[in-house]
């Protein structure tokens, strides 16, 4: 199921307190909630956070992106929201082989927090999308084996994260 967020310019239409009362009446009818926060840390991530029980950060390997996932660590931890775990999104090997990208260890080493995926950069993304058809779905698809090896983590499984070859990417 999707719910859409409505598309208005008074982004404090929605206050923290509907959020917690949406989630609260979702939660009778879902196993998993995921609300999708905007990019920032105005009203809009304030609402995403305050009925989280749990908190995915999802950051690119790029410097300046790396510091953002950094400063909303701190905020988590200030909403006091139990600590965050991270996706990295949209890795590319072979980038990171030249040094032109941090690799996940320079991430992990900057956010301390626990891995929970690493997503490649995948082309089959686009292709998913423009046919509306999931990536999860697709056996091909690199980006799609990873968000099911984070969907099984996030019930508990033990999953070893992917091996990406160089020409990945």
């Amino acid at each position: 199921c999707l719910l859409p967020a409505a598309q208005t310019r008074d982004k404090t239409a929605v206050k923290e307190a509907q959020m917690v009362k949406l989630v609260e009446d979702l939660r009778k009818d879902f196993d998993f909630i995921l609300v999708d926060s905007p990019a920032g840390i105005e009203a809009g991530f304030k609402n995403a956070i305050a009925p989280a029980d749990e908190v995915l950060i999802v950051t690119t390997p790029e410097v300046s992106a790396v510091r953002d996932a950094d400063r909303i660590i701190g905020l988590v931890e200030a909403a006091e929201k139990p600590a965050p775990r991270l996706i990295i999104n949209r890795l590319r090997p072979a980038m990171v082989k030249r040094g032109d990208m941090l690799d996940t260890k320079d991430v992990l080493e900057v956010l301390a927090v626990e891995l929970i995926g690493i997503v490649p950069e995948d082309e089959g993304i686009i292709t998913s999308t423009n046919k509306g058809q999931p990536a999860a779905f697709d056996d091909r698809s690199p980006a799609g084996g990873a968000f099911t090896r984070i969907a099984q983590r996030l019930l508990g499984e033990d999953v070893p994260f992917m091996v990406f070859d160089d020409s990945t990417g």
